[in-house]
């Protein structure tokens, strides 16, 4: 039992906020991420994509290049791409809207492919959660996808606020190529118990968000929420899991500070389940 993963941060965390948001894509700062990241130990940084397209470095060739020189000057890879524009823009049951989604999907692929990432998270919570709404048309919608998603060995994550039993059964109703992004505070906020979801759907998680949430709260420091990081890492451990591990932690006074502690924290909790303690 073992746990082979190296972790992650989510981009921005590493770089002042923006108009005092947790998260954000760093237009100013986005290449000095990784100087950074490989500085303090992680292996990865998960991109985001939010608005404005237009400005991010994943929608132009040339903002492509110097991805990917980033990528091989300081061996940080990108993974995984963050959809945080369809928290802005959901995927609505409206055959335009549905067009210009899939459209935007299909585009994430051909550009997460450019710079070697094989996953794609699609966020259902917010402004764009699930819950006590009718979403079976988005099983069409994404099993429309799967032969774009099988030519460019991609898949797409899925994080939702669902129940886990109705997540469960809106997963299996997916082809292969969808997955599930995993957060471990945002259950804990909501409540859920975290050895039903990994009973339920742990075959299908292809990444983990490590945070921390007080129940019905706020995002905070490791270890002071409701969230068992170390007990979900255990389980998640017993299943061998080898696939994404990206801290999206509470923001600190010192972004850096902040940054070496969440991954000390998460690195001795590894180790020690690698060392079978």
């Amino acid at each position: 039992m073992s746990i082979t993963s190296e972790i992650g941060i989510m981009q921005g965390r590493l770089s002042p906020k923006i108009n005092n948001k947790i998260q954000a894509f760093p237009l100013e700062n986005w290449q000095n991420e990784f100087r950074l990241a490989k500085e303090i130990g992680f292996s990865s940084i998960e991109w985001i994509v939010e608005k404005p397209l237009n400005l991010n470095p994943l929608f132009s060739s040339e903002g492509l290049e110097q991805i990917k020189k980033q990528i091989k000057l300081y061996d940080i890879k990108i993974d995984y791409i963050c959809a945080d524009i369809f928290m802005q823009n959901p995927i609505l049951n409206k055959e335009e809207n549905l067009k210009k989604s899939k459209h935007l999907v299909r585009h994430l692929i051909t550009s997460a492919r450019k710079i070697e990432a094989k996953f794609i998270e699609i966020p259902f919570v917010d402004k764009s959660s699930l819950r006590f709404k009718n979403y079976d048309f988005l099983i069409q919608f994404f099993n429309s996808l799967e032969k774009d998603l099988t030519n460019n060995d991609m898949i797409i994550n899925l994080e939702t606020d669902l129940i886990p039993i109705e997540f469960k059964n809106f997963l299996y109703g997916l082809n292969n190529r969808i997955g599930a992004n995993y957060d471990i505070g945002n259950s804990a906020s909501l409540g859920y118990n975290f050895i039903d979801e990994l009973n339920y759907y742990g075959s299908r998680i292809y990444n983990v968000h490590i945070k921390d949430r007080i129940l019905n709260g706020a995002t905070i420091d490791f270890g002071e929420g409701n969230a068992n990081i170390s007990k979900v890492l255990s389980l998640l451990s017993e299943q061998n899991y080898s696939k994404g591990l990206i801290i999206q932690g509470a923001r600190g006074l010192n972004d850096i500070d902040t940054a070496k502690s969440q991954f000390d924290f998460t690195k001795n909790i590894l180790n020690k389940l690698n060392d079978g303690k």
